[in-house]
């Protein structure tokens, strides 16, 4: 009965696995908004990638979308995102388009609308609600910052909270250091490819005869290499001293669980698990810092953005490790367990890196 559980355990990850190629690639937005009394100042960044599917810019399909074509489908693309994005004070407020650009962040490429708000209210609370994406992407995330009455505050707006109401006491730092922690940890628990790679790390442990306290420390060391090396690397990308292309790093946090995996069944890397998990916890840590390249934060904003994000990453890390390891410990598998899940986790990134790649390859 224990195996059998343990194999619906590993086969509902594989099958999660397969079916998440893109397992870090979740659509984002980006809203900035000052409010005036009445009026307010919006700017809205989406990825080029996100709007061509919802709207269609490519006019000649030739793989580029060119500043005409975007220029000849800016009319479509806002009104698309004026029907996708609701601002209410006292009543619904009128928007209008006032200008577009053109910016690049973490090698994506993205389209800056800007709009003008015209409000019922001077007074009245403002009310956020967005359902952009909504249509191609149940998990879009928008990150919301806002600047009314001297005090600004950051939000991520999903679909579990598509909404939220804005005021000149509406919480300020503390509210925006909550908003990044909760996106910490919805980034990692959306990130297949991530926890599986938590698995791969702690299967040796979990599988291997002994005490209960020494498979923990064996977990405690891999999972805190892994931890420190991916924090560094966020950091250093989020700050922009080091931006790998996106596509890049998801195909080599593929091929790091691939790795990690045929070393578990058949050992061939010389080193410790801490410094395995710690090397490949580099190439994770770019992962991560796409959910936060493109908020263009400074000074105060940008640390309570970095430490909110990164410790709700930990935290939903750690939460993670707390169930599987107990969990697999007390399944007692042995090698079978070992060698199967592996052989599971194995199959799975190898898929994930064969559709990551195949964009390198055109035609």
């Amino acid at each position: 009965m224990r195996h059998a559980f343990a194999v619906m355990i590993l086969c509902l990850l594989a099958f999660l696995g397969v079916n998440s190629a893109q397992a870090h690639e979740t659509t984002r937005s980006y809203l900035t908004l000052t409010r005036d009394g009445k009026a307010a100042d919006l700017g809205i960044r989406v990825a080029f990638r996100d709007i061509e599917v919802a709207v269609w810019m490519d006019e000649d399909l030739d793989g580029q979308i060119t500043w005409g074509e975007t220029e000849r489908r800016l009319p479509a693309v806002s009104a698309y995102i004026a029907s996708g994005l609701t601002l209410e004070t006292g009543g619904a407020c009128t928007l209008t388009q006032t200008g577009a650009d053109t910016s690049t962040s973490g090698g994506i490429e993205y389209l800056d609308v800007s709009f003008a708000a015209t409000c019922p209210s001077a007074i009245a609370p403002l009310t956020i609600a967005t359902r952009l994406f909504a249509e191609i992407d149940p998990d879009h995330r928008m990150f919301v910052q806002s600047s009314m009455n001297d005090t600004s505050t950051s939000t991520l707006l999903s679909r579990q909270e598509p909404s939220v109401t804005l005021s000149g006491d509406s919480g300020g730092a503390l509210a925006s250091f909550i908003s990044y922690f909760k996106a910490g940890v919805e980034h990692l628990l959306a990130g297949a490819d991530h926890m599986l790679f938590l698995l791969v790390l702690i299967l040796p442990a979990a599988s291997a005869t002994g005490s209960a306290r020494t498979s923990a420390l064996r977990v405690l060391t891999a999972v805190t290499g892994f931890t420190l090396a991916h924090a560094v690397t966020l950091t250093a990308a989020t700050t922009q001293l080091l931006r790998p292309p996106p596509d890049v790093i998801n195909a080599l946090i593929a091929l790091s669980i691939a790795i990690t995996a045929a070393d578990n069944i058949r050992p061939f890397i010389p080193a410790p698990r801490a410094a395995v998990a710690a090397f490949f916890g580099i190439i994770h840590g770019f992962g991560f810092a796409s959910a936060l390249g493109a908020l263009q934060l400074t000074g105060g904003s940008f640390v309570l953005a970095l430490v909110g994000f990164n410790l709700g990453i930990e935290v939903a890390q750690i939460g993670l490790v707390l169930v599987m390891m107990p969990a697999l410990y007390m399944l007692a598998g042995g090698r079978w367990l070992l060698w199967f899940g592996s052989g599971l986790a194995g199959i799975a990134a190898l898929w994930w890196f064969w559709q990551r790649v195949l964009p390198f390859f055109p035609g």
